[in-house]
């Protein structure tokens, strides 16, 4: 029995030391996978604000004054479609959630499996490291982001058979894998359009369609179509945007016009000889069908005499509708703060029209007529090919740009819209390409004007709130075409700010509040009790942890920001 007692013991403590052993090589080998990730984020290097630069081969991120290539991001084989080239991905559209990830809607030209090239990237904000695709519907052409729903919204040309069955996708910055319904306009075939999310709007998007005559009104959360706003003598919209202020959506119409005679509206009728077509607009129109087009090709006709309606997203009516100054049409944008909305005109770039909102449900008004006058346009077509805004605590200032010439229009709208027009280059020929675009770097004083034909990117200064002072600081060459953005993680600026705003009041002895529930003056301490700027103790300088309780009832103590 001895024995017996002797061996059951001996077993029992080999038992547990060989658990002990198990335990703790389990342990290390969990303890090494938690350090690798906690020295990813240790040693992370965080880009900050900088200029993105997205071409057909990669990503090339720029300091704001271009004077610093910070990283060059070239496309890897998971970010290419198979069996396309690594230079053949085009963007067709960019957007930054502001605080995770930067998003570019692409199309790759695969050969060997069409569908596959379809697709929404995703690169890490702070770093610019690529995170991962997700496939969508066919020609993602728009990307908006609902920052208090956190997702990112897609609008889509068309559908993709079963797996895309939609024109509009959403993916959640939360959670990249996850696969959500589609939206599905369910008319045509191909109904391209422009999408209208914002916080503002709460549950609800808004849809244009070039070949339907009304504004589709989206549940985001059931994913379903739930009202039809009519757009009178309309054939279909296109373009819009959103303004906060008055809570209207702007959009521009697309209607149809006569053509294939000398005193038709559009001379030509283009690939085919037209057909017949109910013109509601202009002089040509009839109640008798006429041979016509629809759409684009009559934009800048004299059929094109409604313009831009303003839709009051909160009685979900039509309130008025605007046009530009010669009468033929212009594409509707907003300024960040939904303050100003720009008719950018077809009428070969020689004004552009700012409106300003009023209340809820009224019609918004005209403001100024900007004579940019830019050169090398033709009649009925569209120059100015974007903007930028540069508004902050002294500046309220407009850029402008066009792709036939090479002058850019500044305008100071807190000055009667004052207007200076100055050269990017000397050089006599256009270096803008098909499209030029515009890009303010947000809370500095450069602005980016891409050149494509040249292969230049110019860097505008802005020194002051005189616009007189603006000049060409820089200019890039050997820049490969492609898409510019500006790119920051505002979140984590915001709480930076934050703590700067604790710190300064706790340093003037000042709490959140300004008094406490008595009514005395009180101080808020930062991780601390502490008149200065406190660690976690209590100290008037920086200082150690102290586990000692405040007899001091009345002041605030942060213990930390999540």
């Amino acid at each position: 029995y001895l024995f017996r007692y002797l061996s059951l013991k001996n077993m029992k403590f080999l038992d547990v030391a060989f658990s002990a052993v198990c335990a703790s090589l389990l342990t290390r080998q969990t303890e090494g996978e938690y350090l690798s990730t906690d020295t990813y984020y240790h040693k992370k290097e965080i880009l900050g604000p900088a200029m993105w630069h997205f071409n057909g081969a990669g990503t090339v991120m720029y300091s704001v004054d271009g004077s610093t290539v910070l990283k060059n991001v070239t496309n890897s084989g998971a970010f290419v479609a198979e069996g396309s080239r690594d230079d053949a991905v085009s963007y067709f559209s960019l957007a930054s959630d502001g605080h995770r990830f930067v998003w570019g809607g692409t199309y790759g030209n695969s050969r060997s499996n069409p569908e596959d090239t379809h697709r929404v990237e995703t690169f890490d904000i702070d770093t610019g490291e690529p995170v991962g695709y997700m496939k969508t519907c066919n020609l993602p052409l728009d990307l908006q982001y609902h920052p208090t729903r956190q997702e990112m919204w897609v609008r889509c040309a068309t559908k993709i058979g079963d797996d895309h069955f939609g024109e509009i996708d959403v993916f959640s910055v939360n959670s990249l894998s996850s696969d959500f319904e589609l939206i599905n306009l369910n008319e045509t075939a191909r109904p391209y359009g422009r999408l209208a999310v914002h916080s503002s709007l709460g549950n609800y998007g808004f849809a244009s369609a070039y070949n339907i005559p009304y504004l589709a009104r989206m549940d985001l959360s059931s994913k379903e179509v739930v009202n039809e706003i009519q757009l009178p003598k309309a054939y279909g919209s296109y373009d819009m945007t959103y303004s906060p202020v008055n809570k209207h959506i702007f959009v521009r119409t697309r209607v149809c016009c006569t053509c294939g005679s000398e005193d038709a509206d559009v001379l030509s009728c283009g690939r085919g000889p037209g057909s017949p077509v109910l013109v509601e607009n202009g002089p040509s129109a009839s109640a008798d069908l006429q041979t016509g087009i629809c759409s684009g090709s009559c934009e800048g006709t004299e059929a094109d005499t409604i313009g831009v309606y303003e839709i009051d997203t909160v009685s979900l009516e039509v309130v008025g509708n605007h046009n530009i100054e010669d009468g033929f049409g212009g594409d509707p944008v907003t300024s960040p703060d939904g303050k100003y909305i720009l008719l950018l005109g077809n009428n070969a770039g020689r004004s552009i029209r700012v409106i300003t909102p009023n209340g809820n449900g009224e019609t918004s008004s005209t403001a100024a007529e900007i004579p940019t006058d830019f050169q090398g346009g033709t009649p009925g077509r569209m120059v100015v090919s974007d903007y930028a805004f540069i508004q902050d605590e002294t500046r309220n200032i407009l850029i402008l740009a066009a792709s036939t010439d090479n002058d850019v229009v500044v305008v100071d709208l807190d000055d009667n819209y004052r207007m200076r027009k100055f050269a990017l280059t000397s050089d006599a020929e256009s270096s803008g390409g098909s499209s030029r675009s515009v890009e303010w770097a947000v809370n500095s004083n450069f602005v980016w004007v891409n050149g494509g034909d040249a292969s230049a990117h110019y860097i505008l200064e802005f020194p002051s709130a005189n616009i007189d002072d603006a000049f060409v600081a820089r200019t890039l060459t050997d820049v490969a075409s492609g898409k510019t953005m500006y790119v920051e993680n505002y979140e984590r600026r915001a709480a930076v700010e934050q703590m700067a705003k604790m710190i300064g009041a706790s340093s003037s002895g000042v709490s959140s509040s300004g008094v406490s529930s008595s009514g005395e003056s009180t101080t808020m301490g930062v991780l601390g009790e502490t008149n200065e700027m406190g660690v976690m103790g209590e100290t008037n300088e920086v200082g150690a942890l102290s586990n000692e309780k405040s007899s001091d009832e009345s002041k605030i103590d942060i213990v930390g920001i999540i």
